[in-house]
């Protein structure tokens, strides 16, 4: 969501919570962009628009699902911010 990138750009959201269906590892660099529409915009039809360039992010500690609440499957990710070049 446009929100949560410009809340990461600005330092004041250090995490990520995903699906975990890629098998994130710490050390795992994602890559993330700005989208013009939310994604629950996108789901009720509207386009997947990105309007920033990417922004790399390096992923430093893990928190796997079924701690503290976090449903199976699911993981927060803390991330450093590393650059928007790679």
């Amino acid at each position: 969501d446009p929100g949560a990138f410009d809340d990461i750009v600005a330092g004041i959201k250090p995490f990520e919570l995903r699906f975990n269906d890629r098998n994130y590892q710490v050390g795992d660099t994602l890559i993330l962009r700005k989208t013009k529409y939310t994604g629950e915009e996108m789901a009720e039809g509207k386009p997947l628009e990105y309007i920033s360039s990417p922004l790399y992010l390096n992923v430093t500690y893990i928190l796997s699902g079924k701690l503290y609440g976090l449903k199976s499957g699911w993981v927060i990710m803390a991330i450093h911010c590393c650059d928007t070049h790679g």
